[in-house]
């Protein structure tokens, strides 16, 4: 069962269960540069599941995918942020402003949040669309006044000077990263789906239980400065089993109607042309007894 992710802080447990050895031979993380990488291994058949963001995931079923949501990751409450120029005071100032953001649903989904909660209408700011690693240059050269970022990019923005006006807090439980896993791997190989799990499950315990020793472990794949490995989980939060299973339990589940929800937003923002067909998004079934 080869499961592809990117570097994100809230997939890192899954690296540590594999250190820790609860993974056997059947069980491979593939690490790869993006997002998009582990997109196109999805779509090429390369992989039997990925961690994703429910947008991405949401994408991949509107293309035909036939994917499940079986374990909920991380929930932003926080990790997700509009950042602005400091002479920007308030949301309400960014009235006729060039903002950045990704091409993505959760950079709409940020943006669409943001102006709501000031009032601003459609049409009221300039909208760029660049890669988070091209937002520090264009902010210091005067190109863009305000982004929408996360970490590390908004630590770099932070030291030129950029301030939060905004964050994934106000809207929690909308910016979901996901395990997304093939319905046919469900029925061939649920026992490799629940270890996976399982050892997800058992690292986030460790990280609770001894965090240093944790991070220490989780530093030897990353090697980051000592005091960035736990501030890499500010502003994140890591459901447990009881709450992935509340998550993910019902025909509609909690997830699933955020799903719905997203995925009208991702059609009116162009971001796909219809909504997919959402029957039996979430599995619960494949979780430990309890956390």
């Amino acid at each position: 069962m080869r499961v592809g992710t990117n570097v994100w802080p809230g997939y890192e447990p899954l690296y540590l269960a594999r250190e820790q050895g609860f993974y056997n031979h059947h069980i491979k993380l593939v690490e790869l540069p993006s997002a998009s990488d582990v997109i196109d291994a999805l779509r090429m058949g390369h992989l039997e599941g990925g961690a994703l963001t429910l947008d991405e995931v949401l994408s991949l079923i509107q293309e035909g995918q036939d994917l499940v949501v079986v374990l909920v990751f991380n929930i932003s409450a926080g990790a997700d942020m509009l950042m602005a120029h400091p002479d920007i005071q308030t949301l309400s100032d960014l009235r006729g402003k060039t903002i950045a953001l990704e091409t993505t649903a959760v950079g709409a989904l940020m943006l669409k949040n943001a102006m709501d909660f000031a009032g601003l209408p459609d049409g009221s700011l300039r909208i760029r669309h660049m890669n988070l690693s091209d937002q520090l240059r264009a902010y210091q050269s005067g190109k863009i006044d305000a982004m929408i970022t996360y970490e590390p990019f908004s630590s770099e923005l932070a030291r030129a000077g950029a301030r939060i006006l905004f964050d994934s807090s106000a809207i929690k439980g909308q910016i979901v990263d996901v395990l997304a896993v093939r319905r046919t791997v469900l029925e061939k190989q649920p026992q490799h789906v629940r270890e996976l799990i399982d050892g997800y499950m058992q690292a986030r315990q460790l990280m609770q239980t001894s965090p240093q020793a944790a991070f220490a472990i989780m530093n030897q794949r990353l090697r980051l400065p000592d005091e960035q490995v736990g501030a890499m989980f500010d502003g994140l939060e890591l459901p447990d089993t009881e709450e992935n299973r509340r998550l993910l339990n019902g025909k509609r589940s909690p997830l699933s109607r955020t799903a719905e929800g997203l995925a009208q937003l991702m059609v009116k923002q162009k971001l796909m042309p219809a909504p997919p067909p959402l029957k039996q998004l979430t599995d619960p079934r494949f979780l430990p007894e309890s956390s």
